[in-house]
């Protein structure tokens, strides 16, 4: 009679006992771990048609964009919003807005080791803001001694610098201490002044200081010269015309012929931005449709079949690209739905739409309650932060899984109790086993 292997025989049949119970586990959370996966995917889906709708539906872009063209390059560019009314603007660009550069009468010897006085102030005053500087302060390691270098690093590394640049510049060999604003215009032209220091080349050198490059304002005129003045501290005008900002770069000539700007539809970004809109519904539906199949017989079942939260999504977003906005529907501006619920578009139709009824088409797609306003509001529960249906159904189902932990800590518990019975039997069982073959030996 042959003897056992305890061991082998414990641990098959404590694995016969539990192997049931760890098949329907593992499948179990594997099931629940490809949910959370493909809800995950669509979420991400849902957040870049959201950031879609978004980008063509704030207070600074529509869904009809205006493009700004200038009849020569080199003086003046413009960008012009969503809000910007088309026309045709005559602009003359009289002067651009510069900064204030101003150089110290230093001394011809200067170098940035040149010592400069502990004791007094540096006082500046840039459109009516003031900054001191404590001379005091800038002998940082006690040896009493401070110099040009320290009162550059002083003036760029106040934490309340007012918009003064300081610099070292070396020319010719000399070297020369110089100020700049770092905003253009007059407003920010730079007052200083040193006190209380016991150095007259110190104070002198501000006192007695001239002009690199003096302040300006930008100026033009709408209309050409002899139309509307407009001045600016700095070289961009904002709302000057509505939706439109004017950057100029380069005054024109006295004589010269104005500038013409004209404000318009730009067809092709705007069919762009529909394009994009599009494609991230299109994209949206297609992973709602591969996670939520039903299957067939040459199609696998997808993990979201019959999920109630991809069921509502739907539901909700074929209501709303199917309704009507400003008394139009997205049909008769080109934009179909076939019948796998993707969105295709006819750009003849479309430019149509666009060229001969903008105000309509952006009253459909903008606005309070309407196209983009509607999907917006409707996807935004599912995806909250902390709140959203997304998260909710991701939480629960983490929840599932973490529970089949436990029962399979318990399982696990299970399986050493079981072994460790089996073991004992079959290790007694052998031992039975052995002696019978010896009392069996000694018959012959």
């Amino acid at each position: 009679m042959s003897s056992l292997d305890p061991i082998t025989m414990a641990t098959q049949l404590a694995t016969y006992d539990i192997q049931p119970f760890q098949q329907r586990y593992q499948m179990q959370a594997d099931k629940y771990q490809a949910q959370i996966s493909a809800l995950g995917k669509v979420e991400a889906a849902l957040r870049e048609f959201r950031t879609a709708v978004t980008n063509i539906n704030s207070s600074s872009s529509n869904i009809i964009k205006n493009s700004a063209t200038i009849s020569q390059d080199g003086y003046l560019s413009a960008t012009a919003n969503a809000s910007a009314l088309s026309g045709s603007y005559q602009i003359f660009v009289e002067q651009i807005a510069t900064a204030h550069q101003m150089m110290t009468d230093m001394p011809a010897d200067l170098e940035s080791t040149t010592e400069i006085p502990t004791t007094g102030t540096l006082d500046f005053t840039v459109n009516g803001e003031t900054m001191t500087i404590d001379l005091s302060t800038l002998d940082t390691d006690g040896d009493g001694k401070a110099t040009m270098t320290d009162l550059v690093s002083a003036i760029n590394n106040n934490p309340d610098n007012i918009g003064v640049n300081a610099t070292l510049v070396r020319s010719n060999g000399q070297t020369h201490f110089m100020l700049s604003s770092t905003e253009t215009g007059v407003a920010n032209t730079i007052n200083v002044s040193a006190s209380g220091t016991g150095a007259a080349w110190f104070e002198d050198a501000f006192t007695n200081s001239s002009d690199i490059s003096s302040p300006q304002d930008a100026v033009i005129w709408l209309g050409g010269q002899g139309g509307l003045k407009l001045e600016n501290s700095s070289n961009t005008f904002t709302g000057v015309i509505d939706g439109v900002d004017l950057t100029v770069s380069q005054a024109q000539k006295a004589g010269e012929q104005p500038l013409t700007l004209n404000i318009g539809p730009d067809q092709e970004a705007t069919k762009e931005q529909i394009n994009t809109f599009i494609d991230a519904y299109n994209n949206l539906v297609t992973l709602m449709d591969e996670h939520s199949s039903i299957g067939g017989e040459n199609s696998a079942r997808g993990v979201l079949a019959s999920d109630s939260t991809l069921r509502s999504i739907d539901s909700q977003l074929t209501n709303i690209v199917r309704g009507e906005y400003n008394g139009m529907r997205l049909s008769q501006i080109g934009i179909d739905i076939d019948r796998n619920g993707k969105m295709t578009l006819d750009s003849t139709k479309f430019e149509e739409a666009q060229k001969n009824n903008s105000a309509a088409l952006e009253a459909m797609f903008n606005g309070d309650g309407n196209l983009l306003d509607s999907i917006d509001t409707m996807v935004d529960p599912f995806l909250k932060s902390t709140t959203g249906l997304f998260k909710t159904r991701k939480d629960n189902l983490q929840q599932n899984i973490s529970r089949i932990d436990d029962k399979q800590a318990s399982l696990d518990r299970k399986y050493d109790m079981a072994y460790s019975r089996y073991l004992a039997q079959f290790t007694q069982m052998n031992t039975l086993m052995t002696q019978m073959n010896q009392t069996m030996s000694m018959f012959g």
